[in-house]
């Protein structure tokens, strides 16, 4: 309709046929929504393979895909440090999204904040510029992995803690209005933090695409099955639950019917922290990347998001998504969802390991209780309209 305002979304990660990959996947469902509105511009990703969608979205460059075929293909024989190689690729799609910021454009609507020359350009030009972040804020991950790195005599770099990668944060954020946290620590850290614009909280989660599942009814039986699934770097806080579980293993005279299993890929400096530390725990079985998510789930009674520091971590609501009890740290913002009124998970601090013991051994001599716990959190999540949040989220874009 004439005259009103048009809005670019725009999001690092690329898209698919039925949504997107990471944020992407909230760009999809907003843009679509917003043309809906009359309010589209475009959405903008990295890469977009052979389909059309319902309304106007594109790669940042026509010549995207070669660039990062390119830069994949000299990282191979050229290998780069994980975290500087995701900083070139952001800093190019900086340097091409710039192009796609013109006069006609009201807001710019973005989920990753890497784009000091494309919010640089947005701001000449009086247009309006949005954030809304999946993890808290940067320096506030920083700070939390620097000093654990220094507990766990940790040396090496990594993307929250690379110094440019840092400073390309910081300066991009001088020129965003809005930041919109849609998580409570996402929210929390901003608003403590330096960043001079307005924080607006807006709560709301990602809905993974899940393939139906009745709940289950698990056999309540000797064994007692604890699941972690992640792929492990040091925010995950996979250290703690090992040293949860040594406390839990000398509390129950190593009680053979308690198991843990560690599942999902695990970076270098933990797995020699892990090798050094954690090696000859009693019953813990590393089991490495997994093929079968809901396999590894049903086949649990409890599970475990130890985390730092994560946005809105998908395992939980895996878990959740097969009737799996949750103890989840206050950090993690998939526990506001599966928290809500008759509680699917336990809440407890970051880096307390008693905390997560005791949790443990509650579930294990309340099975029942921790069995309706796991009931509750499937309730909570399929109960969930991603939609709403979605449509509030336009609602705010459309009235501002």
């Amino acid at each position: 309709m004439p005259g009103k305002k048009k809005i670019l979304v725009v999001s690092f990660q690329s898209l698919t046929a039925r949504s997107g990959a990471g944020m992407a996947r909230l760009g999809y469902y907003l843009s679509e929504e917003l043309d809906k509105r009359g309010l589209l511009k475009n959405f903008i990703v990295y890469s977009k393979g052979k389909f059309t969608t319902s309304f106007p979205s594109s790669a940042v460059s026509k010549f995207s895909r070669y660039y990062l075929y390119a830069l994949n293909k000299l990282n191979k024989f050229m290998p780069m440090q994980p975290h500087k190689f995701r900083f070139l690729q952001e800093k190019l799609f900086d340097w091409c999204c710039v192009r796609r910021i013109t006069s006609d454009i009201d807001i710019l609507f973005v989920t990753q904040p890497y784009l000091r020359h494309t919010f640089k350009k947005a701001k000449k030009l009086g247009i309006k510029v949005i954030f809304i972040p999946a993890n808290p804020e940067e320096n506030y991950i920083n700070n939390i992995v620097s000093q654990e790195k220094k507990k766990l005599h940790i040396d090496e770099d990594d993307a929250y803690t690379y110094e440019k990668r840092i400073n390309y944060y910081n300066e991009s954020m001088k020129y965003v209005d809005i930041v919109v946290g849609s998580y409570p620590t996402v929210y929390d850290s901003y608003a403590r933090s330096a960043y001079q614009g307005q924080v607006v909280k807006l709560i709301g989660h990602l809905k993974p695409d899940f393939s139906p599942a009745a709940p289950i009814d698990r056999p309540i039986k000797p064994e007692f099955k604890v699941g972690y699934l992640a792929h492990t770097v040091i925010l995950k806080g996979l250290q703690y639950l090992f040293d949860a579980w040594e406390m839990v293993m000398k509390e129950t005279n190593y009680d053979e019917n308690l198991k843990l299993y560690v599942a999902g890929g695990i970076d270098e400096s933990m797995h020699e922290h892990i090798v050094k530390n954690h090696l000859n725990i009693k019953n813990v079985q590393l089991i490495g990347r997994i093929a079968d998510v809901p396999e590894f789930m049903k086949d649990k009674d409890l599970f475990i998001v130890p985390s730092l520091v994560d946005g809105g971590p998908y395992t939980a609501l895996e878990a959740a998504h097969y009737c799996l009890p949750v103890i989840i740290t206050s950090n993690a913002g998939s526990g506001e969802l599966l928290g809500r009124n008759n509680p699917g998970c336990h809440i407890i601090p970051i880096r307390d390991a008693k905390a997560i013991k005791n949790e443990i051994l509650w579930a294990y001599t309340h099975r029942e209780d921790a069995k309706q716990m796991g009931l509750n959190a499937k309730h909570n999540l399929d109960n969930y309209k991603m939609e709403v949040f979605i449509s509030e989220l336009a609602d705010y874009l459309e009235n501002l």
